[in-house]
């Protein structure tokens, strides 16, 4: 399936590796950011199922090293809500015309950036953990769908209080649940191969190391600067799923 150039194997774990460092220090767009390179190289419906190989590997090592601040139970809600929509998402994914979608999901972050700054976007705050089940729910599905949807729930985890090396560990914890269900999916589908498996996995191991110099700098970030850099992801990531569709 997947023939490709030296210099496009090159290109690739490159951009893996700047897309990872962004995602260690932001916590979100690491997925969105590398679709764009990989639906270059290889075509949409083969670059989301690498993609998903990918950042799974890469989110171990955001887990690993922020593990003693992630919320459990935030992971715990976020997980019911997100397993039984991204198996549904990745179903539809396997005939929907995904291209077409990206539009709708790029104009809801740029909404969604917009929101944050109005009066009643930041007066918002997510006081019950439960509510995390409904935003698992929504961000399952979409993350199905487009292969990546982490800065639709970034707004959520915000308000609830996570920031920094809380929100990168809880974020990453959380949507692996995704991730695997909708692996399983994408496989029953017959959209992962060995070649798929392989390139994600190389791909990975290139992104722990860029996620490992983005872990090291996000310290050094006030909780101010940091979120304005998630909703610069947020806005890349809709620019970048527009430019892809």
């Amino acid at each position: 399936m997947l023939d490709l150039a030296p210099w496009i194997l090159v290109f690739i774990g490159v951009a893996g590796f700047v897309a990872a460092v962004i995602g260690g220090i932001a916590g979100i767009g690491t997925a969105i950011a590398m679709i764009p390179v990989m639906t270059f190289a290889v075509g949409v419906r083969e670059a989301i199922p690498i993609v998903t190989i990918a950042v799974s590997l890469n989110a171990i090592g955001r887990i690993v090293a922020n593990r003693h601040y992630i919320d459990y139970r935030v992971v715990l809600w976020f997980s019911i809500g997100a397993v039984p929509t991204s198996i549904l998402g990745g179903a539809l994914f396997a005939s929907a015309p995904a291209e077409l979608l990206s539009q709708g999901l790029a104009t809801f972050l740029i909404a969604l950036v917009a929101y944050r700054h109005m009066p009643i976007g930041k007066s918002i705050k997510m006081q019950r953990v439960r509510m995390f089940g409904f935003v698992g729910l929504v961000q399952g599905f979409l993350s199905s769908i487009f292969g990546g949807a982490g800065p639709f729930g970034a707004h959520f985890f915000l308000a609830y209080g996570l920031y920094r090396r809380s929100f990168i560990g809880t974020v990453a914890l959380a949507t692996s649940s995704i991730n695997i269900a909708k692996a399983g999916a994408y496989t029953s589908f017959s959209l992962l191969d060995r070649d798929a498996v392989a390139i994600g996995l190389i791909v990975g191991v290139i992104m722990i190391a860029g996620a490992y110099l983005g872990g090291k700098l996000v310290n050094r970030l006030p909780d101010r600067v940091f979120v304005y850099i998630v909703e610069g992801v947020m806005l890349a990531a809709a620019v970048a799923l527009l430019i892809r569709a």
